[in-house]
């Protein structure tokens, strides 16, 4: 099994303790125990224009699951540039956030950036949000990509984006037919679900929870036939 994800540092566990799975490695980890041979390339931290290039230059006919974990920028609109292409000959996983860069991290995690995108998106087309875009990318290969809605924050201001970017997801989602695993039924916005001191990240009992109710949802998701054919009957 071919399994490509992409997503931000929770795919590695980013501030767990050492010998701790990240919800990727606990989901992967039910699929070997179903004596299930599994291979898995992960990408980080990408931009909005950095997962469009990806995909479109990744062999996505080659996975069987492709996991996307969605955040905030999803209702940014998106452009194209050639220099934002990632390396695609070796996917890797940055091991620590400073890889980054300060700068870049801050941008890409300001609540009022974030917020501004996201009262824009109220009368930006929707077909010009990044969300929009990736998933018509994504068509062809649809049946075999699952959605994962934005983790919750604890900060409130942050927490209500994220709200805000969930139902965007679903609505989208539900338009275009795109299975989506909503992680807001898991883990919730309060302090036993996240990393001492940090509302940012999950804790190591968050991520053994979202990566077995991901297997679980994995098992037992319709198939997008099954969607369309619902769906023209009512």
């Amino acid at each position: 099994m071919n399994v490509l994800v992409i997503g931000d540092e929770h795919t590695y566990g980013f501030g767990l303790p050492g010998g701790n799975l990240s919800y990727i490695g606990h989901f992967i980890k039910q699929i070997s125990l179903a004596r299930q041979a599994v291979s898995v390339d992960t990408y980080a931290h990408l931009t909005m224009a950095q997962m469009s290039s990806t995909l479109a230059q990744l062999p996505l006919s080659r996975y069987d699951l492709i996991i996307l974990q969605l955040d905030d920028r999803i209702s940014q609109p998106i452009t194209f540039d050639s220099m934002n292409v990632p390396c695609l000959a070796t996917p890797t996983l940055p091991q620590s956030l400073d890889l980054l860069g300060e700068a870049t991290l801050k941008e890409r995690t300001s609540p009022f950036k974030v917020l501004g995108n996201l009262l824009l998106s109220l009368i930006r087309p929707r077909h010009k949000m990044a969300l929009s875009v990736l998933l018509k990318q994504l068509r062809p290969y649809r049946h075999n990509v699952l959605l994962l809605t934005p983790f919750p924050y604890r900060n409130r201001v942050n927490q209500w984006i994220r709200q805000r970017s969930r139902n965007l997801v679903l609505e989208e989602a539900n338009k275009q037919l795109f299975s989506v695993f909503d992680t807001d039924l898991i883990i919730r916005p309060q302090e036993e679900y996240f990393l001492a001191n940090d509302p940012e990240h999950l804790s190591a009992v968050s991520h053994e929870l979202v990566g077995r109710s991901l297997f679980d949802f994995y098992l037992s998701a319709p198939t997008i036939v099954t969607i369309q054919a619902i769906r023209r009957y009512f």
